[in-house]
Parts: C-alpha cells; sequence; structure tokens
C-alpha cells in the first residue's frame, strides 16, 4: 500500500481505531467498576527480577477485545488488516515490558515509548510483510508521535484517561 491520502487515512483510522477501543477500557472500568472483576493483568501480577513482566493495564480484557476487534476485521476488510488489533495490542504490551524492565512504574511516561508504541511496532511488521510502503510506515508514525500526545491530553481534561499522557 503506496503513500496517498486515501490510504494514509484508512492507516490511521484503523491502528487509532483499535487503540482508542483498548484505552476505552479505562473509561469503561471508570464508569462500571463491576467491569473490574472480569479483568486481570496479562502478566498476572508475576515479576521478572525485582519488576513486573507488564503491569496493571495490559489485562485479559484488553487482549480478548483485540480478538474481537480482528475477528470484525475479518468479517470486514481484506487481508491482511485483521491483523492490526493484535500488532496494536502486542506493541503496547511490549511497549510495557520496556517500561518495567527500565524501572518504570506503571502509568509513568518513557519517551518514545509512549504515544507511538503500537504505531511503531505495526508500521515495522506491515512494511516488513511488504503490505506498506516505508513512506506509508514512517509518515503514520511520525503523525502518530505528533498528534497523540495532544489527543492524550485532551482526553485527560476529559476525564477520559487516567494520566495526561
Amino acid at each position: 500500500m503506496k503513500l496517498t491520502f486515501a490510504n494514509f487515512i484508512f492507516y490511521m483510522a484503523i491502528t487509532w481505531g483499535c487503540n482508542i477501543s483498548l484505552n476505552f477500557l479505562y473509561v469503561l472500568k471508570k464508569f462500571f467498576p463491576v467491569v473490574l472483576k472480569y479483568d486481570y493483568p496479562l502478566d498476572f501480577r508475576k515479576k521478572l527480577g525485582a519488576h513486573r513482566i507488564l503491569g496493571e493495564s495490559t489485562t485479559w480484557l484488553g487482549l480478548s477485545l483485540s480478538v474481537f476487534l480482528s475477528l470484525l476485521f475479518y468479517i470486514l476488510l481484506p487481508w491482511p488488516w485483521f491483523l492490526v488489533p493484535f500488532t496494536v495490542y502486542f506493541g503496547h504490551s511490549l511497549g510495557s515490558f520496556i517500561k518495567r524492565c527500565l524501572g518504570k512504574k506503571d502509568g509513568s511516561f518513557l519517551l518514545l515509548v509512549d504515544h507511538g508504541d503500537y504505531m511503531l511496532l505495526t508500521g515495522i511488521i506491515f512494511y516488513l510483510s511488504g503490505q506498506v510502503s516505508i513512506s506509508l510506515a514512517i509518515s503514520t508514525i511520525l503523525a502518530t508521535y505528533l498528534l497523540h500526545p495532544l489527543a492524550c491530553f485532551i482526553a485527560f481534561k476529559l476525564g477520559l484517561k487516567k494520566y495526561p499522557y
């Protein structure tokens, strides 16, 4: 997929849409606390050395939502777009793992990991598999690192995010 305005919008929409869906789980848990009893960290709160493997926000509910979105994408979109929810989720998981390995606590900010981990992993995988051009991957990664902090700050001010980043 080459870099055109339509492809840029499509690629941003599906990756950001998956990311927003995962972030919506925070809102769901905030306004409907009963959801908390059905959610549990993917790492079972285990540690690797002195630090947690992933943290509290990388959960089974998030993975389940990613599976659901993948099935929906499989029905509605052509190959290989059903993989996007997984790359978004595992991009977040990899970012969380990196932060824990560096001793960062849950909710702390780490430049280049926060705001774009999902887009970075998705861009790399889809570029290496020949699904998107390098220019499309890079332009969407750069756009995400520029626009995502603003979107997070607005969501925080609206009470939709726990942290402004």
